[in-house]
């Protein structure tokens, strides 16, 4: 699309950022008013419950690392222990720690707001390079600053970051190609990926900018040269300075159960190719008059939930105006045709969005700000030829064709819609109509028509964001916090006695599986992007919970703690229980009681470290002779008795007979649990220093064996045992483990995140390089 950088108008002699800002806040203060006065935290307890249940619990979990420790690079507040990489890859989030733990709710709303107006500003730059009147410009601006995607998706933190840099990626790209800007580019993608754009989702969004550019290009193969030549190593340094945050990630992300193997992504491929049915193409075309066409929070009732839905909205005004681009130029054609044939082909074809995700999951996520950045683009081009004259023919082609796409996304989903939206986008498409019917017919004069619109736009965002933000929805307040409950005085009673290292697990959810990242205990169930190791664990011992055939495709975030089984609880070193009612287990003592609530100590809860003398192998643990309950409590009976490993071991002691356990009729706790949990406790590892990268202490066991931790078996942890490096393996399916001789030995073990020190190598290489790039460029200028 041709564009120039002439601006003519009344409205814009402020600087046109100063202007979007205040609309911004104009727009803001209307939709978000509760949220921005206190009244309510940013933060939902519906289909939206992750902004508090893990997004809140995990913020507030680094605020407390960083406050006491600085980086460690690991936690042991989301459960067993994990890595924190998905915790910290989006450094935008990162501010609503700056106040501390107990400042995340208030700074989230801020934060977000931020957000807001970087996109927004963003975006401006971007639209600058495609509209010769910055009044164009400004309303496309704000109605990016609104689309539906940051007000729907982009309250989930992790989808925000594409809304913020897309637009500032898409803008160093035009600036190259048409100015020959090198460092732009490669700074814009780094700066995306070190703030949590997705490496994957963002690789394949610079394909589709390929793509499009060779469609738009009148010699495509002009085109293509400076893409393969120039572009593409650009982008590539882009990836290296965003290192940092990609290599920790890509490895844990290949550490985990959920990335499929070749054949399941070939698959996933061929599904991929296959066009979407009829209701996915409603669903689609409906989704470009908001998510809210469908419903809002948890009574939205289109594909999969409120998130996972498909989402394109971004101002009606752009659906009437778009085919004023056919009176422009033979570029603007083609841009048009291009265009919504581009749009036509993510709706029909799943494999783009797929591709987004690495084919590994079924979301829309991310990948539907395509359409909104593609109607935006094409329609500020439109609006400035518009602003000049409006065709009424095009006009009426506009709204026709506007009015059809709603009734094919309303119609098959009749009994779905939400009627007030429904109303909503009709009364809007008609008020958009009037207006540049009236302009067309000369009764508006171009300074008022662009005032007039961007009035207009600035209501139609408040109108259509309040619901989505406020209508329907539950929010987290300050007078009802989930995580502000009976665990706290629980817990303060329990560390008020006990000031050790140990475990604790609830009988109840305060909110959610992660309510140790945000009460601060060690526990052991959560919900996170879990490495292989633990989850294999959890699944050996039947702590993954059962969804049946509604089984999503992240069931494996979900990993239960051990409940009511004794042994687990020990072995885990579950040295304290809270419970809202009494409880009978063997071995749990009451230790502490408060108003609607009870602690049990454990007297068996194992320390974090403990040596067994014998061993057994995964085929014997399995017990193919044995099942039902039976065959649960002897294998987590055998697990106090021997370590199982996935191969044997010269160093690790006698190997262990399971049949003197299956072979008990009944079996005696006293002797197979309870005498066996003293005898490992006493021969455990002592604590000396204990922070979540470094535990040091000592171990005295009686006979060579197996050095057993409950800690999930991480690449990136590191032993020393009197100084002296040792290999780590792998225990119990899933758990850390080492060989350890007899006797008394100092205890040191080390986590440094795999992937960071490379990461931060290479992002200060591609930086370099770039400073090389603008110097280059700086010497070529002169004369």
């Amino acid at each position: 699309m041709n564009g120039g950088r002439a601006a003519t108008g009344g409205a814009t002699r402020i600087q046109p950022w100063i202007v979007l800002l205040i609309l911004q806040a104009v727009v803001a203060s209307l939709a978000l008013w509760p949220f921005i006065s206190g009244q309510r935290y940013f933060a939902y307890l519906d289909i939206a419950s992750d902004t508090y249940n893990n997004a809140t619990a995990f913020s507030q979990d680094l605020a407390r690392l960083f406050g006491r420790e600085g980086w460690t690079g690991w936690t042991f507040q989301i459960g067993l222990g994990a890595p924190i990489t998905f915790n910290f890859i989006d450094t935008i989030r990162l501010l609503t720690q700056v106040g501390g733990a107990e400042h995340v709710l208030d700074l989230r709303i801020w934060v977000y707001l931020l957000r807001i107006a970087l996109g927004g500003a963003f975006f401006l730059l971007l639209a600058r390079q495609f509209a010769a009147r910055k009044e164009a410009a400004l309303v496309a601006a704000l109605c990016y600053s609104f689309c539906g995607y940051i007000v729907v998706n982009g309250v989930w933190d992790s989808e925000a970051s594409a809304f913020v840099f897309f637009p500032l990626v898409l803008w160093s790209l035009v600036r190259f190609l048409r100015q020959g800007d090198q460092v732009s580019f490669p700074l814009a993608v780094g700066a995306a990926l070190l703030s949590g754009v997705f490496f994957v989702t963002l690789a394949v969004s610079l394909f589709v900018a390929f793509l499009a550019s060779l469609a738009l290009a009148q010699e495509p193969r002009a085109m293509l040269r400076p893409w393969l030549t120039r572009l593409a190593p650009l982008a590539v340094l882009g990836f290296v300075i965003g290192a940092p945050i990609v290599l920790p990630l890509a490895l844990q992300l290949l550490d985990s159960p959920r990335v499929a193997g070749g054949g399941a992504v070939l698959q996933r491929l061929q599904q991929a190719l296959e066009p979407s049915d009829l209701k996915m193409l409603s669903l689609q075309v409906a989704a470009l008059f908001h998510k809210d066409l469908l419903g809002s929070g948890n009574d939205y009732f289109g594909y999969m939930n409120y998130l996972e839905g498909p989402g394109f909205y971004a101002g009606l005004l752009w659906l009437v105006l778009i085919p004023q681009l056919w009176r422009g130029g033979a570029h603007d054609r083609r841009a048009l045709v291009v265009g919504l044939a581009g749009c036509a082909l993510y709706m029909l074809l799943p494999v783009f969005r797929l591709a987004g995700y690495g084919f590994a999951v079924p979301y829309f996520r991310v990948t539907t700000l395509w359409i909104p950045l593609a109607l935006l683009l094409l329609g500020v081009r439109a609006l400035d030829l518009a602003l000049d004259r409006v065709d009424l023919r095009l006009l009426a082609a506009g709204l026709g064709a506007s009015f059809l796409l709603l009734a094919a996304g309303s119609i098959p989903n009749w009994g779905l819609l939400w009627p007030p939206h429904l109303l909503q986008v009709i009364v809007a498409l008609f008020a958009w109509a009037a207006v540049f019917a009236i302009a067309g017919k000369r009764r508006l004069p171009a300074s008022r028509l662009a005032s007039l619109v961007l009035m207009l736009a600035l209501v139609e965002s408040v109108a259509f964001a309040w619901p989505s933000y406020l209508a329907g929805r539950k929010t987290v307040n300050p007078a009802a916090q989930p995580f502000n409950d009976v665990t706290l005085p629980a817990l303060r009673a329990i560390r008020g006695a006990d000031p050790g290292i140990f475990r604790v697990e609830k009988t109840f959810a305060s909110a959610t599986q992660d309510d140790s990242a945000a009460q601060d205990y060690m526990g052991v169930r959560s919900y996170y992007y879990h490495g292989r190791s633990v989850v294999e664990f959890h699944q050996a011992l039947g702590m993954v919970p059962n969804f049946g055939k509604f089984q999503p495709p992240n069931y494996t975030n979900w990993l239960e703690g051990p409940g009511d089984h004794i042994v687990l609880n020990s072995l885990l070193g579950v040295k304290y229980v809270i419970s809202k009612s009494p409880l009978d287990w063997p071995g749990f003592e009451p230790a502490h009681q408060g108003p609607g609530w009870f602690a049990y100590r454990n007297a068996f809860a194992l320390p974090l470290g403990f040596v067994q003398s014998r061993w057994m192998s995964r085929a014997d643990w399995e017990l193919p002779g044995e099942t039902g309950p039976r065959r649960q409590a002897l294998r987590e009976l055998a697990l106090l008795h021997a370590a199982v490993l996935d191969a044997p071991q010269v160093e690790a002691g006698a190997r262990f007979d399971i049949r003197t356990l299956s072979s008990q009729p009944n079996i005696d706790l006293r002797t197979a649990y309870a005498e066996r949990a003293q005898a490992l406790q006493q021969s455990g590892l002592r604590i000396e220093t204990f922070e979540n990268d470094r535990i040091t202490g000592t171990v005295s066991p009686r006979e060579a064996g197996i050095l057993v931790f409950s800690i999930p078996a991480y690449s990136g942890w590191s032993l020393r045992v009197d100084g002296q490096p040792v290999p780590l393996m792998r225990a119990d399916a899933g758990l850390l483990a080492a060989p350890v001789s007899a006797g008394q030995h100092r205890i040191e073990l080390e986590y440094a995140m795999p992937g960071l020190r490379s990461g931060l190598l290479l992002g200060i290489a591609g930086l370099l390089a770039v400073l090389a790039l603008r110097l280059r460029e700086r010497n070529s200028r002169r004369p």
